[in-house]
């Protein structure tokens, strides 16, 4: 099947970033700058090459481009993607994209956020009572005792990890000496017993909630530090489109094998989706492709 498009599509999803601005006549493939746009866009977040869905207006217009000017319409499409590449569109997009979907955030959780956790753990204790709270705060309290053998284990573990079960084992010591503290208040008196009980909880929410944001943070980080750049994406974009659609065999045999077409020849059956997508695209718009993308890999080094 010599579907042009559909390997113009392929090649433009490659650089899942891109956002094309088509002229009026690119509507001879049967595509919308819009729906183009989103497509393009929506494929950001994908770490590696895939084949997009394309309908069947889409590749029914593929299908009426000759054969001779299939490698001139990936060059067409091609220039458009780099002009778009350098335009300053382009860079404030990605730029917003990375401050939007990587932020960093004020670690610290807010005075009104506190209280409406400590409200909402005054409420919880509420109704609790001695007979019943008593056998939870007796196995806390036992806990302190595997906590203080799991600091054994310290100088088993490697370096990087060493920080983080010390701060759970202080943790744990800390948790368990509390409860030994004020489980003498479930006999004299319950209500002081359950206000430090809530404070207490509230804090583990509070400690929670900042261990959360900061490890967002950091994540966050990294997963910017992998974004920010967008030659490096592209790079790595034309690099697996390379690699994948490389040593296409055009001539390859398929059978007929209930109601869906499979090679004949069993290796090419477990080849990746962008080798049987460049197959059926064809070697016009598939050579046209690669050596588009050698070219821009180059120009990026």
């Amino acid at each position: 099947m010599k579907n042009t498009l559909i390997t113009l599509c392929f090649y433009a999803a490659t650089l899942c970033f891109l956002n094309f601005q088509f002229a009026d006549d690119f509507s001879e493939f049967g595509i919308s700058t819009q729906n183009v746009q989103e497509r393009l866009w929506s494929s950001l977040q994908n770490s590696e090459v895939i084949v997009p869905y394309l309908n069947n207006t889409v590749k029914s217009a593929c299908r009426a481009i000759s054969p001779e000017n299939q490698a001139a319409a990936v060059q067409k499409i091609g220039k458009l993607v780099k002009l778009y590449y350098v335009s300053d569109e382009f860079k404030k997009r990605y730029g917003d994209w990375l401050a939007r979907s990587f932020p960093q955030v004020e670690v610290g959780v807010s005075e009104k956020r506190q209280a409406e956790i400590r409200a909402r753990r005054i409420k919880e204790t509420a109704n609790l009572n001695a007979k019943d709270i008593e056998p939870i705060v007796d196995i806390q309290i036992q806990s302190a005792e595997a906590f203080v053998a799991m600091e054994g284990m310290l100088s088993s573990l490697p370096p990087e990890q060493r920080a983080d079960f010390k701060k759970q084992i202080e943790a744990g010591k800390y948790n368990a000496a509390f409860y030994k503290k004020i489980k003498p208040l479930l006999k004299s008196n319950i209500e002081e017993f359950k206000k430090q009980y809530a404070e207490h909880l509230a804090q583990e929410d509070i400690a929670q909630t900042e261990q959360q944001l900061s490890s967002n943070n950091k994540n966050n980080k990294a997963e910017y530090e992998k974004w920010k750049s967008p030659e490096k994406v592209l790079s790595a974009r034309l690099t697996e489109f390379l690699e994948k659609s490389k040593g296409v065999d055009f001539s390859a045999q398929t059978k007929e094998v209930n109601n869906q077409k499979k090679f004949v020849n069993n290796a090419y059956e477990a080849k990746n989706d962008v080798w049987k997508f460049c197959y059926r695209a064809g070697p016009a718009p598939t050579n046209a492709a690669r050596a588009f993308a050698q070219q821009w890999l180059a120009e990026l080094k």
